[in-house]
C-alpha cells in the first residue's frame, strides 16, 4: 500500500489533515482508488464515492 498526498478534506469535519492510501492498482487511464482517514475525526472514507467505513480490510482501517 502506498502512502500519498492529497489536497483534499474531510467529508465530516473539514479538515485537510488525511492520512490517504492508494488501496488500488494504477489503470490504463492514471486512476486508482483512494481511501483517506482523517487525522482530526478518525473518519475513514473512499475519495470518489464518499462512503463511510467503519472497517476497510484494504487499508487494515478498523472503528477505534
Amino acid at each position: 500500500m502506498m502512502k500519498i498526498e492529497c489536497g483534499c478534506h474531510c467529508i465530516k469535519c473539514g479538515t485537510t489533515d488525511l492520512e490517504s492510501n492508494q488501496v488500488g492498482e494504477i489503470e490504463e487511464d492514471g486512476y486508482f482508488e483512494l481511501h483517506h482517514t482523517c487525522k482530526n475525526c478518525n473518519v475513514h472514507f473512499d475519495h470518489l464515492e464518499g462512503e463511510v467505513f467503519d472497517s476497510c480490510n484494504k487499508c487494515h482501517y478498523k472503528t477505534s
